[in-house]
């Protein structure tokens, strides 16, 4: 196949948002023609000039009354559906992500990044700032698992309400080492806030990350980065979408296989105060 050639394929399907539709399409199976109309919500005419043009060039074929891929449609869709998925990622909010430190995301994970095409970033209100969102905070209350990281100090946010988070008992949190020092110290006020669950799982990556938080749930999947100047903006990335879940629960297991598992002691000393009904977490030991 000569460059010109080459090229005429690349057109075929770069240039045509119809034709990369339809192959995406026919990834999930044979279809017929009325099928492919209602995807592209256009009549016959409309359609079958494409269809002709796939068929040309060989990437589908007409069985029966269907169209499906053929071998090299198959292989070529595999090979396209994620570029076409990272392309819909930096549409929308190429801003977002131009000013974004990536490289708390491992390369593997990034080249992934089209698994993220159906989400949204959320904005924090001016009175805001310092809270989590309301829509993030309601998906949380309803999810039994939660998988959570955190390189930052958040104040607002570096813990939950004991009373729901006792109850989350499949649960397993990532501290980076400085945060975990901070966050554990006896000495810090703020300790008395963050109450893990007695059977919930903890570890402390010793490095440091881009990653500000990342929360994953059956429910959705929650992340924070912070910009390329190393400062901590607070837009949310927020998707339910199975795909969205499935690589935020890859990064998860990708900082989990990083850390170092530890495992709590209980103190002699009872807390005061308003924890008094919540066991004492606040000794804790590498395993």
């Amino acid at each position: 196949m000569d460059s010109l050639q080459k090229s005429t394929l690349i057109d075929l399907l770069l240039r045509s948002d119809k034709r990369r539709k339809i192959l995406l399409f026919l990834k999930d199976g044979s279809k017929n023609i009325e099928e492919i109309m209602e995807l592209l919500d256009s009549s016959c005419t409309a359609v079958l000039p494409q269809i002709k043009k796939l068929t040309e060039k060989g990437l589908i074929e007409q069985e029966n009354k269907n169209y499906k891929l053929s071998t090299i449609g198959l292989i070529i869709t595999e090979k396209m559906a994620p570029l076409i998925g990272a392309f819909e990622v930096f549409e929308d909010n190429l801003d977002y992500w131009a000013q974004k430190d990536l490289t708390g995301i491992p390369s593997f994970l990034r080249l992934k990044l089209g698994k993220l095409s159906q989400y949204k970033v959320i904005e924090p209100q001016l009175n805001r700032m310092f809270e989590p969102s309301e829509e993030f905070v309601n998906n949380l209350k309803q999810s039994t698992e939660i998988m959570y990281f955190s390189s930052f100090f958040q104040p607002s946010c570096s813990g939950f309400d004991p009373n729901f988070l006792k109850k989350k008992t499949d649960s397993t949190f990532i501290f980076t080492k400085d945060l975990f020092e901070r966050v554990f110290s006896p000495h810090l006020e703020e300790t008395e806030d963050l109450l893990l669950p007695k059977n919930s799982n903890l570890y402390i990556y010793d490095d440091t990350s881009s990653v500000v938080s990342l929360t994953v749930t059956e429910r959705f999947m929650g992340l924070l980065l912070l910009n390329k100047k190393g400062k901590l903006d607070r837009n949310l990335l927020i998707s339910s979408e199975s795909e969205a879940i499935e690589w935020g629960k890859e990064l998860f297991m990708y900082y989990r296989g990083l850390s170092r598992k530890v495992s709590r002691e209980k103190n002699n000393c009872p807390i005061s105060g308003k924890h008094s009904d919540v066991e004492n977490t606040l000794i804790w030991k590498t395993l």
